[in-house]
């Protein structure tokens, strides 16, 4: 009976000297801890003031990276974005690279319910970053009514030769459905149509940096 007493009392003595090391370790590592989240925080970017400021950029390399772009990210509305803000991105860095154009890959097809042109999404979220709205707003008019009348595609890089077709909307329904009909196109996958939706992308985003660099005066 002494002798389990005893046994108790050295368990519990152990148990409480490894506590007590335990909590001075504790101790003497928080001020470290500490002293790290402070130099974490004073390391922390803050957010630029919006609107972004906007760099000149040129029509036709816009042009050109929005078609390839349309097949490397996945889509009109990707690529429309990425034709701007992705050589930002390229030429300035921060905050343009912070924005990664596949965000907007929910964007093809019209969103997937045959409504907006991706095109126009992606084209549209650029303008926000550099205009307050009304500003924005004035700009986004002047390309959808650019685009309701436009003859796409006019860039043609490979060749196609197909009829082009003038929307006379901003929907993808009217622009995809006008064009495959003219061109006797019945599948979404064929080569031509999607050829002519990376001009779209292409075109489309080279009207956008048109439209901005006027409005900046570049």
């Amino acid at each position: 009976m002494q002798e389990n007493k005893l046994q108790d009392r050295r368990e519990f003595l152990r148990s409480a000297g490894k506590v007590l090391a335990g909590a001075a370790a504790l101790s003497a590592v928080s001020p470290l801890l500490g002293a790290y989240d402070h130099a974490v925080a004073e390391e922390a970017v803050e957010a630029p003031a919006y609107p972004f400021t906007y760099q000149k950029l040129d029509p036709d390399a816009t042009l050109e990276r929005g078609y390839q772009s349309f097949y490397d990210l996945g889509g009109c509305a990707a690529g429309a974005f990425d034709a701007i803000i992705g050589q930002l991105a390229e030429t300035v860095g921060y905050p343009f690279n912070q924005f990664p154009a596949k965000m907007f890959c929910n964007g093809a097809a019209g969103y997937g319910a045959n409504s907006l042109c991706g095109s126009l999404g992606g084209c549209c979220a650029a303008i926000g970053l550099f205009c307050e709205a009304t500003d924005a707003r004035a700009i986004t008019k002047e390309l959808f009514d650019w685009y309701r009348g436009h003859a796409f595609p006019e860039h043609d890089p490979d060749g196609n030769a197909p009829t082009t077709s003038v929307a006379e909307s901003v929907n993808c329904v009217d622009s995809v459905g006008k064009f495959m009909s003219a061109n006797g196109i019945a599948e979404m996958s064929d080569p031509v149509r999607l050829a002519r939706c990376a001009s779209v992308t292409g075109e489309s985003a080279k009207k956008t940096v048109e439209l901005l660099n006027a409005h900046f005066g570049l």
